[in-house]
């Protein structure tokens, strides 16, 4: 879910702004096109422009970050990247009615009046009052109360876009609800004793923002109820956890069983307590099963391998069930590995891959129960390549490049060309020891006219630009096969 919905329309508009300088090399907006595309005036840039630099100015740290103007009708960005752009984002949404309307809704409406609130933060009455009103019709456009997994209720769904919400724009910035941070360092330090692995920085974000929304849900009197579908059967490590944080929150609430119930599952989703007590519960999830056979089947209808017998189906099915247990329980939808246009390089290399991947996200998006977006397809698209790729060997594959190598040096030369060629062995690339039939391309210091496949001329020490017109016949010689390899296949 895209949370900018809660900006307001001048911030969404410099977000835009600032977003399109970031995704050109040299940081130039010609400003004519920007007004063309924004449907603005030349008065109206120019208050957008002085806002961007006055909002710059306050999120740059050490190196100074700006907008400048050194050719006329040419916009230019200094020191602005990917990082900058997330804090400047994060202002935008603190300073949003909207964004204050909704902390105060799913946060502290039970804690406090709304005079009471207005008061702490400063805010205008009628203001609050308005983004208040305007605060349900909004999220419910955007999805905001539509369960994004199958086992998802009422206040599970809410708590999940929460933590989307919360994770998505904070992270790797600053912390939400600073106050709490104490009390979370003491509760993640908690959870870790019993956790059999160190949680790297990623996770530790993860599960430091996942427990902000936790417990102020809770002390809210916002519980998750007993309605959740995801019941945990207790262990002696899950009991301990569950009293040692007892004791820590025992000021401030009583945790129930179901409350701990919904951290463990939490946990367990994302893959803290190890695959094990993840593959147990998701054998009480049928959809979980229902997919990952499903996922099998298309790679076997369409014919992707040139045998089944030596798939380490094992790894293949752990990888599928890790990916569908968070699809359909705690998923998170990502921020990255989301661009569609980097599927194409993947399909291009992977296309036998790609064919059922495609396939299969085909069927999971006709699914009305699943509500699949296109950010979720897009990750999923990455999730299946990826499991396939760390799963399956080249030698099953049957998009197979065949390559010999023969240099007149002999064979430490050849050698070192093959040693080099393990950059390309996610590519499905085999190397032939001497030309055959099945040879595709073939690599040599001398051109010969013995050989009818593609030859590749290296006279000297390959450089970046002989690898990468090497890449390049590589795909070509893999979309030439295709017709012939899936003909039942559209592989243009």
């Amino acid at each position: 879910m895209d949370y900018t919905f809660l900006l307001t329309k001048n911030d969404n508009i410099c977000l835009d702004i600032l977003s399109r300088f970031t995704q050109q090399a040299d940081q130039v907006l010609n400003k004519e096109e920007l007004a063309q595309s924004l449907s603005l005036t030349n008065y109206q840039l120019n208050k957008y422009f002085e806002t961007m630099n006055a909002d710059l100015a306050a999120i740059s740290e050490n190196t100074p970050c700006y907008l400048d103007e050194p050719n006329k009708g040419m916009w230019q960005a200094f020191g602005l990247n990917s990082y900058l752009l997330q804090k400047v984002t994060l202002l935008y949404l603190n300073r949003s009615p909207l964004f204050t309307a909704l902390e105060y809704q799913f946060f502290y409406s039970n804690l406090y009046t709304k005079r009471q609130y207005v008061t702490a933060n400063y805010m205008s009455s009628s203001v609050f009052y308005r983004a208040l009103d305007s605060l349900d019709p909004v999220l419910r456009k955007h999805g905001f109360f539509q369960a994004s997994s199958l086992y998802a209720g009422e206040e599970f769904t809410i708590r999940l876009h929460l933590f989307q919400l919360y994770y998505t724009m904070y992270n790797g910035v600053s912390e939400p609800f600073e106050p709490l941070n104490p009390l979370i360092s003491d509760i993640v330090s908690t959870i870790q004793s019993e956790l059999p692995d160190e949680l790297n920085p990623t996770q530790a974000t993860k599960l430091s923002t996942f427990l902000r929304v936790w417990l102020l849900r809770m002390l809210d009197s916002n519980p998750i109820g007993s309605d959740q579908k995801l019941h945990i059967k207790p262990t002696e490590s899950s009991q301990a956890m569950m009293d040692q944080l007892q004791k820590l929150l025992a000021k401030q609430l009583t945790l129930t069983a179901d409350e701990f119930n919904y951290l463990d599952s939490f946990l367990i989703a994302q893959g803290y307590l190890g695959f094990d007590e993840m593959g147990k519960l998701a054998a009480d999830i049928p959809a979980v099963d229902e997919l990952t056979q499903q996922f099998m089947g298309e790679m076997e209808n369409n014919n992707v391998l040139l045998t089944t017998r030596l798939v380490d189906n094992q790894q293949l099915k752990d990888s599928l069930l890790s990916i569908h247990f968070q699809f359909t329980t705690f998923y998170i939808e990502p921020t990255t590995f989301i661009d569609p246009d980097q599927v194409k390089f993947f399909s291009e290399l992977y296309p036998a891959f790609d064919i059922a991947v495609s396939h299969n996200i085909t069927k999971l998006q006709r699914r009305e129960d699943l509500l699949l977006t296109q950010k979720m397809a897009v990750n999923l698209y990455f999730s299946y390549m990826f499991a396939l790729i760390n799963s399956v060997p080249t030698e099953l594959m049957r998009d197979q490049v065949h390559i010999c190598v023969d240099f007149s040096q002999g064979t430490l030369y050849t050698n070192y060309v093959i040693r080099s060629l393990d950059g390309f062995n996610h590519a499905h690339i085999i190397i032939d020891t001497h030309l055959t039939e099945d040879t595709d391309i073939y690599i040599s210091d001398f051109h010969s006219n013995k050989v009818t496949q593609a030859q590749v001329i290296w006279q000297d020490p390959p450089t970046p630009v002989d690898w990468s017109n090497l890449a390049d016949l590589i795909l070509d010689t893999k979309r030439n096969k295709l017709p012939d390899l899936f003909p039942n296949q559209d592989t243009e």
